[in-house]
């Protein structure tokens, strides 16, 4: 009898297991949607994708599709409407399915997709020989250009219009320009940061001080008024964020807002657990056992190699800071916490007002880059694919991205800013890799 059972058993499980979906595992989470139109009205036939998973909606606009991974963006076309992204966050745990609705919008009403075109694209500084290396874009349209032109090196100022309005010469092989937390703009080097200054019609560059000095005040500071300024430091193998709020009057100092990554952090302590002998410390070893032989000691410097190899990974992959920047937006300052979801709306004497949540970071594409506009009163999450990059606006009530614009005529552009309804980027000549150009195109079609 005992043999017939197991041969029973067998039988029905090797009949079932042709069945079994190896996608959907045992945690799976059951999404049940439905696609309407602005009307109400379902949509039928259109293709829903959801992580790796996808299906099509019936006559009544229902679908339904398992994932096992989320955060999941969610991607939902039709012929006759806008595409639909959005991001499913992680659901309720006690809950094993999620009930959601899509409202497709009509292609001839929607108008938050932008395609700058060339016809409203053009250069800023069209001078061909002079080569940019950075600028900087001023509230009042004027642009701090830093260039190379004819083997030669200047910080120039143009008005609005591009056009030259008095210059500086410069130090050859400047890496940048830095604009600090109180305004000012820095002319940073390899070896040595140079403050500059616009007085009159004139630019003013002051004596250098050394790059391990002033680049800390570069990269810590993140906000000040007359009244306080608010010092960023991290910590923890960059996994571990801490913005601090110093009162001038005072002098006083509190903590305004920590970010952390925990899992990562966890991560990183087990990869160094693991990996803590270093190469010098096996070398050590392989060199004090002289009784070896040769093969051995062929090994152990092979295991040494190794041991160098992972330790270069952790240093240029795993300790990547974690990005957590603050603005100032309207008239607070904001904390987009990427880490934990979440952005955090302070007063500027730091009063914590409200928070909101944020998953735009899990759109496919994501650059790890939020751009503000130079007003403060915008910011947008650059996206980038293909060499395609695309800026999406951040709601500043409900963290959705709302308008998307697409540049297109100019792949991987640099340095990008946003004054008022223009983009302004940097980008390399493909046939000439060693010149740079200034342009400038309008957020929205004209």
């Amino acid at each position: 009898m005992l043999i017939l059972s197991k041969i029973r058993f067998l039988f029905l499980f090797s009949f079932l297991l042709p069945l079994c979906n190896p996608g959907w595992a045992q945690g799976d989470i059951i999404i049940k949607g439905k696609v309407v139109n602005e009307a109400g009205s379902p949509v039928k036939n259109a293709s829903v994708q959801i992580d790796i998973h996808n299906a099509r909606t019936n006559s009544h606009g229902f679908f339904i599709i398992r994932n096992g991974n989320f955060p999941a963006q969610i991607t939902v076309k039709n012929n006759q409407y806008n595409d639909f992204t959005d991001i499913l966050l992680f659901p309720e745990r006690w809950k094993d399915t999620m009930k959601l609705q899509v409202v497709m919008v009509s292609k001839e009403t929607q108008l938050e997709e932008v395609t700058i075109n060339g016809a409203n694209k053009f250069g800023v500084y069209p001078r061909k020989q002079a080569n940019v290396l950075d600028f900087k874009v001023e509230p009042d349209g004027n642009i701090l250009l830093c260039c190379s032109d004819e083997h030669r090196y200047f910080l120039r100022h143009l008005n609005e219009m591009g056009d030259k309005v008095y210059e500086a010469p410069i130090r050859k092989h400047p890496k940048q320009i830095r604009q600090d937390c109180g305004g000012k703009f820095h002319l940073v080097y390899t070896d040595s940061i140079y403050e500059t200054s616009i007085v009159g019609h004139s630019v003013g560059i002051f004596s250098p001080s050394p790059y391990y000095k002033s680049i800390g005040i570069l990269d810590n500071c993140s906000y000040s008024d007359d009244t306080s300024i608010i010092i960023r430091s991290y910590m923890n193998q960059k996994q571990y964020l801490e913005y601090q709020l110093i009162t001038k009057k005072t002098k006083s100092s509190k903590v305004l807002y920590i970010s952390q990554d925990r899992q990562k952090n966890r991560q990183l302590k087990d990869y160094q657990r693991e990996n803590k002998q270093t190469v010098m410390e096996i070398l050590r070893e392989s060199n004090a056992n002289h009784s070896d032989k040769l093969s051995n000691h062929d090994q152990e410097l092979k295991k040494a190699r190794e041991r160098w190899s992972t330790q270069q990974f952790y240093d240029l992959i795993l300790l990547k800071p974690i990005y957590a920047p603050l603005f100032e937006l309207n008239d607070s300052l904001i904390i987009f916490d990427h880490p934990n979801d979440s952005a955090i709306v302070f007063t500027k004497s730091g009063v914590r007002v409200r928070s909101f949540p944020i998953s735009y970071q899990y759109f496919r594409g994501w650059k790890n880059e939020l751009i503000p506009n130079i007003e403060k009163t915008h910011v947008y999450a650059r996206f980038e694919r293909d060499g395609i990059t695309s800026l999406r606006k951040i709601n500043l009530t409900t963290g959705k991205t709302e308008e998307v614009v697409q540049i297109k005529d100019h792949i991987y552009p640099e340095h990008i800013q946003i004054r008022k309804d223009f983009i302004y980027y940097v980008y390399k000549d493909y046939l000439d890799q060693s010149m740079h150009y200034i342009f400038k195109q309008h957020l929205t079609n004209r």
